[in-house]
Order: structure tokens, then C-alpha cells, then sequence
């Protein structure tokens, strides 16, 4: 695939898992603004389209070896990925930031008033993450795993097709993409003040360290997971109709 100004973001991220780490760092969106084109992207950033599409050609290039294409596994396969991986990694950063937060809050919080409104929107954040998490592991993804393995079981209840609680999904992930770009401003671009003890800081890398891991786990669901399992849903119909 050649990498153009009109290339959707989420396309080269698909295509070229070794470029995420230039999109992140350049602070181009390939997760929930995925579907904007690499110029509408770096505009949205405003960041300079001509120096992106060198880095991104020369990242083409200077690649060996071709990370592992999700977009070819199997869906049940992606998804335990997406839980063990992922959903255990912000379980964990969830339980760190918060005790990490609270120590902060007691030690600065009187002198820095902006910690408890870190914490407020993180609260927010890793409880709206939590019931994310359990509507997946529980409804969602086992629904996946039976479709693709063609077990043509009835719906839960809860769906009138599977598009609805990928939309649903799909919406969460916005807002948390939402409630991050806050936590980035609030922390400037989390950089701890000077004189920032070592519990401060450790509390921003941790932030940090969750934003990253997020990316790449709504980049995998919102990119590859549901894209597929969507096209997987609507295949009968599309046989139906033909026939």
C-alpha cells in the first residue's frame, strides 16, 4: 500500500503495525479518528503533512519483518488477545493510578488544586472502562466467538443485531478518547511540575502508559475486530439477497 495524504490513519495502522509508534508520537489519532485521511488528521493535530508522509515512507521502508496482521487471525483469537492483553494491562494501571492518585492528592492537593481534578475525570474514566470491559468479556465478545464459529444460536436479548453493541462499544470508546485529550491537557502532556516528587511523577508516567496501551487496544477492536465481525454478520444477508 503507498501512504498518500488521502490514506485513512486507521489503514495505515492496520497495514503497518510498525508505524504506530510514529502516529503516537507525532500525536496523529489512528484509534477513534482512525477513519479521517492522513491529511485531515495532521490538520486536526496541526501538525505539518509533508514531514509525516517522509517519516512514514522511510518507517515502510527501513521494515523487515512484518508485525503480527490481526486483520487476517481469527476473530475469537483477537478478542482473547484484546482481554488477556489489553483489558489486564488497564485492570492493573487502574488499581496503580489509583493509589498512586490518592498519595498525590493528600501530599499536594491544598498547593495544587488541578490533582483532584485529574482524579475526578480518571474516577470517571476507569469506571466507565470497567463496565466496558465486563459488557465485552461477557456479552459481546462470547457472541463473536459462537458467530464465527457458525453456531447460529438466538440473540441476547439485549441485541436487535450485532451492530448494536458494537455501536455501543464504539461510542465508549469516543468518550474515554474524550476523557484522555482532558487528562493530557489537564497534566500538560503529562509533565510533572519541577519540583515534583517521585509519587507525582510515577503517577504521570502511569497515566501516560495507560493512554498508550488504550490507543492500541481501541485501535484493535474499532480497526480490525469489529470491521470484520460486522462483515461476518451481514455475509447471510448479502447470501439471502443473491439467492
Amino acid at each position: 500500500m503507498v501512504i498518500t495524504s488521502e490514506t485513512q490513519v486507521c489503514d495505515i495502522a492496520v497495514e503497518y503495525p510498525t508505524a504506530i509508534p510514529v502516529l503516537e508520537r507525532l500525536g496523529i489519532d489512528y484509534c477513534c479518528g482512525g477513519k479521517h485521511t492522513l491529511a485531515e488528521a495532521c490538520t486536526k493535530g496541526d501538525v505539518d503533512l509533508a514531514p509525516v508522509l517522509e517519516e512514514l515512507e522511510r518507517q515502510q521502508r527501513n521494515t523487515n519483518a512484518p508485525e503480527t496482521q490481526w486483520r487476517n487471525a481469527p476473530l475469537k483469537e483477537i478478542a482473547e488477545y484484546i482481554v488477556q492483553r489489553h483489558h489486564a494491562f488497564t485492570r492493573e494501571q487502574i488499581k496503580l493510578i489509583g493509589d498512586l492518585m490518592k498519595k498525590v492528592e493528600v501530599r499536594h492537593g491544598a498547593d495544587h488544586p488541578e490533582v483532584f481534578e485529574i482524579g475526578k475525570i480518571f474516577a470517571v474514566t476507569s469506571s466507565e472502562l470497567t463496565h466496558h470491559f465486563f459488557c465485552e468479556e461477557n456479552i459481546l465478545f462470547p457472541y463473536i466467538g459462537k458467530m464465527e464459529a457458525g453456531q447460529q444460536a438466538a440473540l441476547p436479548p439485549v441485541f436487535g443485531s450485532v451492530e448494536q453493541p458494537i455501536t455501543r462499544m464504539m461510542m465508549d470508546h469516543d468518550q474515554a478518547g474524550e476523557e484522555l485529550r482532558a487528562l493530557r491537557g489537564l497534566t500538560n502532556d503529562y509533565t510533572p511540575p519541577t519540583a515534583a516528587c517521585p509519587t507525582w511523577r510515577a503517577l504521570y508516567r502511569a497515566l501516560e502508559d495507560l493512554e498508550l496501551d488504550l490507543h492500541q487496544h481501541i485501535h484493535l477492536e474499532n480497526n480490525i475486530l469489529f470491521p470484520r465481525a460486522l462483515a461476518q454478520a451481514r455475509a447471510p444477508e448479502l447470501s439471502t439477497e443473491k439467492a
